[in-house]
């Protein structure tokens, strides 16, 4: 009898344990969303400067200063093929880029999209990966990111 009552005891206590942890997971904020373009991330006060990713550590280390090292957007054989250049652009669900051009100046690096609508501000930034050959930035300078509304 004393060992059916502690069984059920700790059952009790191992459900309702189980139970909180489900409401905690269900209701903890998630800052970051993948979409087919990138990543959609809050604003807050970190830094968002474009910059070069040549490979798989790196992107890690990347992602987990934003603290989305769990979501793997990009995989090594990704970054065997390619460097990414990751921008940071204005971001609202309406937003549709349909191209991006890369000019590589003396200056640096320019960047111009082609959009459905430009997005001025919002409370969400795209970490957006644009795919460049291996090797074909020695030195990543950006210089400027232009908008181009069709």
């Amino acid at each position: 009898m004393k060992q059916r009552i502690f069984i059920t005891i700790i059952s009790i206590v191992i459900v309702f344990i189980a139970a909180c942890l489900g409401i905690y997971y269900g209701t903890k904020k998630v800052t970051y969303k993948a979409i087919v373009e990138g990543i959609v991330i809050e604003k807050s006060d970190k830094e968002y400067e474009p910059r070069l990713i040549t490979s798989y550590d790196e992107y890690v280390d990347f992602l987990s200063e934003y603290n989305i090292h769990e979501l793997v957007f990009l995989t090594s054989s990704d970054l065997d093929n390619n460097d990414y250049i990751i921008d940071f652009i204005n971001y609202n669900e309406d937003l549709k880029i349909d191209s991006i051009d890369i000019d590589i100046t003396e200056d640096g690096i320019n960047l111009k999209y082609v959009v459905n609508e430009v997005i001025d501000d919002s409370d969400e930034y795209l970490m957006y990966f644009i795919p460049i050959d291996n090797g074909l930035l020695n030195d990543f300078v950006f210089n400027k990111r232009e908008f181009e509304e069709k």
